[in-house]
């Protein structure tokens, strides 16, 4: 399936229930702040997504039934995600503080380890959801259907990527824009590509 239709038909469906998409991504926002809430409204965030794609419509109670039933199962996926995500980030800056050049060198370790953990990122937290919160299945399959659609996940991750760096410009933008839409388009992407193996999503 092409990735423009793809694209064509996340960007259609987001627009037409723009109004939840943007009242969910502040529930998660302000559900964030505790921190102790953070794991369970990240994976609520992604069962309103799921549930969006499969009714056709958006719905503010999908978010709120998400959040009770991953309140705990949401801490195995979201804290070693955000704990990899802190080593990775923080030895790629030490090698790249270091003099030597050949230290330098050796920050690319921890940057293609960072780079491949954004592309599994992009299918786990939607299979997490789809598989009832069974981690290891979900990052299994996520690996699988990157290692399946290289190009695919790489021309998605860059799409999230532009479009986190087009809402940085104004950080209002960023906080009601970002997660909400994210975890949609990546719902779709995953929806899209299991169709291709015939797949219920």
């Amino acid at each position: 399936m092409s990735f423009f239709h793809f694209m064509r038909e996340s960007f259609q469906f987001e627009m037409e229930n723009l109004l939840q998409i943007v009242l969910v991504t502040l529930a998660w926002l302000l559900l964030a702040l505790p921190l102790v809430t953070l794991p369970a409204a990240t994976v609520a965030v992604y069962y309103f997504a799921r549930q969006a794609w499969l009714n056709d419509q958006a719905s503010l109670r999908d978010f709120a039934q998400g959040l009770r039933k991953y309140l705990w199962k949401s801490w195995v996926i979201v804290v070693p995600y955000v704990l990899l995500l802190f080593v990775l980030t923080y030895s790629t800056a030490f090698y790249l503080a270091q003099e030597e050049p050949a230290m330098r060198l050796w920050a690319s370790v921890p940057m293609a380890a960072f780079s491949l953990l954004m592309l599994i990122q992009s299918y786990a937290f939607v299979f997490f959801v789809k598989e009832d919160g069974v981690l290891w299945l979900a990052v299994r399959r996520a690996f699988l259907l990157l290692a399946s659609h290289l190009l695919f996940s790489m021309g998605l991750m860059l799409l999230t990527l532009l479009y986190f760096l087009g809402l940085y410009a104004t950080r209002i933008g960023l906080a009601m824009l970002f997660v909400g839409p994210v975890a949609v388009l990546q719902t779709s992407a995953v929806r899209h590509l299991l169709a291709t193996y015939k797949i219920e999503p």
